[in-house]
């Protein structure tokens, strides 16, 4: 029995977000596909039309800067160039590396997967591991994320 209260259970998952998740892990994860010096890309979409392959994204930029601030200041960069009120799926794909097993396990190489969705509290994380050389080698189920404690 779990001693948390129902009050103190996260908010969910913006529906449609995991669907968004499978469909970029996927994309990463296609035959003959290689992110060794890939450095990623950020992302904004409608909402509506984020599963929609043929959509042109509202923004598309390479990360830059700090990555916690530089992606929040491409969110609001994003937010201005549409109608106020239109939610926005943000998607963070970036290049990275992380230590599964403590600090004398080896660094693995990764993509990680970050999607937010605008005026929603918590997004997703996920990543896809990659081998020495780039190619892609498990997609890690997505796990929620609090994004903004303000809407909490």
């Amino acid at each position: 029995m779990s001693d948390r209260s129902p009050a103190d259970a996260l908010p969910p998952v913006p529906a449609g977000l995991r669907a968004v998740y499978a469909l970029y892990a996927a994309r990463l994860c296609a035959p003959g596909v290689r992110l060794r010096h890939y450095r990623g890309r950020w992302l904004a979409l409608q909402r509506e039309r984020a599963l929609d392959a043929r959509v042109l994204p509202v923004a598309d930029e390479e990360p830059y800067g700090n990555r916690l601030t530089g992606f929040k200041q491409f969110q609001r960069d994003a937010l201005a160039q549409v109608t106020p009120g239109t939610e926005l799926v943000f998607v963070a794909l970036e290049h990275g590396t992380w230590r599964p097993r403590g600090v004398d396990a080896p660094l693995l190489q990764m993509l990680a997967i970050r999607l937010e969705v605008s005026g929603h509290a918590v997004g997703l994380s996920g990543h896809v591991d990659l081998d020495d050389n780039g190619r892609p080698l498990r997609i890690a189920p997505a796990f929620a994320l609090i994004v903004d404690l303000r809407l909490l």
